[in-house]
């Protein structure tokens, strides 16, 4: 199979320049091909190279790209044809309908690849599954993701097809970023920190922009949580500089806006951390990514509680929509987090019994799903505690213990842990009690 449409796409996505890409696949398809392989690799490369931009709000257009695709594939009988195709309904089922719609494609990809045993679908497909797994089940996350590094390091170059090797590197070098920021969720940091910059700096070197702004919001995440705000300013800065151009296309702008608010706000610079976060959210909230949506509006909420700034009717209206949505979608730790910090907002307006509800509900789910990404267990022990000390309950002081063991077992994580025990508000808070 050879066509010069996607040759000319993958010379296009190895500089780089996914625009070009996005044209020349659109310019093979149009055509009509009747090679079910080459409908298949053309709609896989376009929606791979194009979809942190699609993914903001993925249309009836990409929904029939992708069930097309996926048509042509089950034609081929080819399982790593298959797993391509899997692999890009996973993610449009992700952004389209929430998280276990989105894990359950990607497990059925993984299947075709492993039947397959071609290098590229089988670490494209385990990476994609392993990363959002984590989401449900960090351990089998965890070790999904493993099995991809596995595969992708015992992988001589030489041994890949040509018109794989560029995606093929590009996954690679993501997959580091989604072992990093597993570590990251795990409480592992200094491992997560090795993990994610070995990604940034494959992903900048692959020219792949938006893979590149996605992995450093990891690293903002991580650099923030553990009280390196100048760092983590840097790494989110030079995020946004290099999709400026593309800035309402990728959803990833607007995450790394939002998340250089929440350093502001952890860095006690609330006036520059407000207009970050409305940008941000007003610019994801357009998209409805089902993912990153309720993450800017738990940013949101908790910014309305900082020092002139404060509107905590609107807060907690803001915690109750991401709690409804996550129900939904699947996110649970959006949904533990938001319940965490509406019993917060709830415990600051007096309303003692409905706070105790909503702390009481966060540490049930919590507790049921075991650690999760993007939420620290330690701050939402912490919320649990203040709200029974409010309540004059006995076992308050355990919840503060708990709170400080995890802090504890983090900070072991880190060969430097100053920053993280002294600069990072919460866990100055857990440490003084």
């Amino acid at each position: 199979m050879t066509d010069r449409f996607l040759r000319a796409a993958l010379s296009a996505y190895e500089r780089g320049d996914y625009h070009r890409v996005a044209e020349h696949c659109q310019e093979g398809l149009a055509a009509g091909t009747q090679d079910d392989e080459l409908t298949v690799r053309l709609s896989h490369l376009q929606l791979t190279a194009t979809e942190l931009w699609w993914a903001t709000s993925p249309s009836d257009a990409i929904r029939t790209q992708v069930e097309a695709a996926v048509e042509a594939a089950g034609r081929t009988g080819d399982p790593a044809l298959q797993a391509m195709a899997g692999v890009s309904a996973g993610a449009y089922r992700l952004a389209a309908e929430g998280l276990h719609a989105g894990v359950s494609c990607f497990r059925e990809a993984v299947g075709h690849a492993e039947r397959s045993g071609r290098p590229l679908a089988r670490v494209e497909a385990l990476s994609s599954l392993g990363h959002h797994l984590v989401g449900l089940d960090m351990a089998d996350g965890i070790a999904t993701l493993e099995k991809a590094r596995r595969i992708a390091e015992q992988c001589a170059e030489a041994e890949i097809p040509p018109a794989d090797r560029p995606l093929f590197r590009v996954q690679t070098a993501r997959l580091h970023g989604h072992i990093g920021v597993a570590a990251f969720d795990d409480g592992r940091f200094d491992e997560a920190e090795q993990g994610l910059r070995r990604s940034i700096r494959g992903l900048n070197a692959t020219h792949a922009r938006d893979q590149f702004a996605m992995i450093s919001n990891y690293l903002g995440q991580l650099l923030t949580a553990t009280g390196r705000f100048e760092e983590a300013e840097q790494v989110l800065q030079e995020a946004l500089s290099v999709l400026r151009e593309d800035a309402d296309l990728s959803v990833h702008q607007g995450y790394n806006q939002g998340l250089l608010g929440k350093l502001y706000l952890e860095w006690g610079r609330p006036d520059e951390a407000r207009p970050m976060i409305d940008t941000g959210y007003e610019r994801v909230l357009r998209a409805g990514h089902a993912s990153i949506t309720p993450i800017l509006r738990t940013y949101l909420a908790e910014s309305l509680m900082a020092p002139g700034h404060r509107d905590l009717e609107r807060a907690r209206r803001l915690c109750a929509e991401t709690v409804r949505e996550c129900r939904r979608t699947g996110f649970r730790r959006s949904q533990v987090g938001a319940l965490s910090l509406q019993a917060l907002v709830e415990l600051q307006r007096g309303e003692i019994d409905a706070a105790l509800g909503s702390s009481t509900l966060a540490v049930t789910l919590l507790e049921e799903a075991g650690t999760l990404p993007a939420l620290r267990t330690e701050e939402v022990y912490y919320v649990h505690y203040q709200v029974l000390q409010a309540c004059g309950k006995d076992e308050a002081g355990h919840w503060l213990e708990r709170a400080r063991a995890t802090v504890s077992a983090k900070a072991a994580s880190l060969s430097s842990p100053d920053s993280f025990l002294t600069r990072v508000p919460i866990n100055r808070a857990i440490g003084s009690g």
